[in-house]
């Protein structure tokens, strides 16, 4: 009698790990693995809560996780320890791990980002350059450090048409983004600036015909595959209107747009993959419409954040996360179009008035869960006694609600009833 032949071991995924806030929740990340991967996990920064949260994420899993701790260690040193354990394929899910990862994945030869893309991805300066460079359209831009000369500063302002955002170069979530007025205001501004650090660029200006529905923001992001130079579209998402400045308040899964317009935003951020030089990954693009067609705000080399990778697992029943581990360890993978979907997922993410300084009061928030259609609520990054600044951007929501609507008018609705039962009350 013949014994069965034992089965094949799942390769190897050296996952590439910062921390809860800016990464995909731990649980997710294993939940994407199953049955196809075990996780080596490498932490490139000192973040004690790093290493803290996979101890106690293994002792509830009962699982045996390898972990290096790179954060003292040389690039060589790295290298060796995962060449040892034999790993398939390594990949990370935040910006601020990208450039990290595609060192690692150059000296071992492994697909990733090059180091060229991967300065493009996390560099807005960089970015902007090789959009620019590629013919695509794109708001005039300046390095900060050559406005911070008075005499560079008195020159260069002579080109510059107001109003222009102030942005970090590297960074995400609105933190620290600006609207300026007048050269007087610039000026103030970047006195402020820390070297290095920042990128002033023209307003995109909104349309003067509105490209999607009232009650949308001018902007969409779309959520793209790329797998061995081939794009695949997972899904185009709206956004209700932005909190001042800058700050983020949501999402619609799908955008509600016209076809037309669907195919221009899809069309631009195919085109910025390609400027870019993006051959693998996925990618969340910002796309902005304006009277002379569509405009990128900005390329993430990662899945998009928030609901969104929830909103394509529940839409399509593909997980983001899972395919950027399938596209980590080499598989080549396409989508044609998806069906038509038959209800609108959304998350509202109620933002405290700019003006604040501190937050004394949040009520209402037990009664989110009675408006029909809201399926989650979660306490935002700022509860009652924190200190409270905008130039946190999106992450300093007072809540985080989520759920399905049957259409867009209706997910509009509801998105008012949040906003009318939650109330926010501080100091200036």
């Amino acid at each position: 009698m013949s014994s069965a032949a034992p089965e094949s071991p799942v390769p190897l995924l050296a996952v590439v790990y910062d921390r809860a806030w800016v990464d995909p929740p731990l649980q997710s990340i294993v939940a994407a693995s199953k049955g196809l991967c075990d996780i080596l996990w490498v932490l490139p920064f000192d973040r004690r809560d790093s290493r803290t949260a996979l101890r106690l994420l293994r002792a509830s899993e009962e699982a045996d996780w390898d972990v290096i701790d790179a954060s003292r260690m040389s690039l060589d040193d790295v290298v060796r320890q995962i060449v040892a354990r034999n790993v398939s394929g390594i990949t990370c899910l935040a910006d601020s791990t990208i450039v990290w990862t595609a060192e690692v994945a150059g000296a071992l030869h492994l697909p990733f980002h090059s180091r060229e893309v991967a300065a493009r991805l996390t560099d807005k300066l960089e970015q902007r350059t090789a959009l620019a460079a590629s013919g695509m359209p794109t708001p005039a831009f300046w390095n900060a450090d050559d406005l911070a000369d008075e005499a560079l500063f008195t020159e260069g302002t002579r080109a510059i048409s107001f109003p222009v955002v102030v942005k970090p170069r590297r960074g995400s979530s609105s933190r620290d983004t600006e609207r300026v007025e007048s050269s007087k205001e610039l000026e103030t501004t970047l006195k402020r600036c820390e070297p290095g650090r920042m990128l002033v660029e023209g307003f995109i200006p909104d349309p003067t015909t509105p490209c999607m529905q009232v009650g949308n923001a001018p902007y969409v992001s779309v959520e793209l595959l790329v797998s061995d130079g081939v794009t695949s579209v997972l899904g185009v998402t709206g956004k209700p209107p932005l909190a001042a400045p800058f700050r983020e308040t949501g999402d619609y899964f799908p955008a509600e747009t016209t076809p037309h317009n669907r195919l221009e935003f899809t069309s631009a951020a195919i085109d910025a993959v390609s400027a870019l030089g993006i051959r693998a990954g996925v990618l969340h693009v910002e796309i902005k419409c304006t009277d002379d067609g569509p405009v990128v705000i900005e390329v993430n080399g990662r899945p998009g954040g928030g609901r969104i990778r929830d909103f394509i697992e529940r839409a399509h029943g593909i997980d983001p996360i899972r395919l950027a581990f399938r596209i980590a360890l080499g598989e080549q993978i396409v989508y044609q179009a998806f069906p038509e979907m038959n209800e609108v997922l959304f998350l509202f993410s109620v933002q405290p008035d700019a003006r604040l300084r501190a937050i004394t009061a949040i009520d209402g928030f037990d009664d989110l869960l009675q408006i029909e259609g809201v399926e989650v609520v979660e306490r935002g990054g700022v509860s009652v006694g924190d200190a409270y600044s905008w130039r946190d951007g999106t992450m300093s929501s007072v809540a985080e609600v989520s759920g399905v609507a049957p259409d867009h008018e209706t997910a509009r609705r509801i998105r008012a009833e949040v906003l009318a039962t939650i109330r926010i009350e501080g100091t200036t």
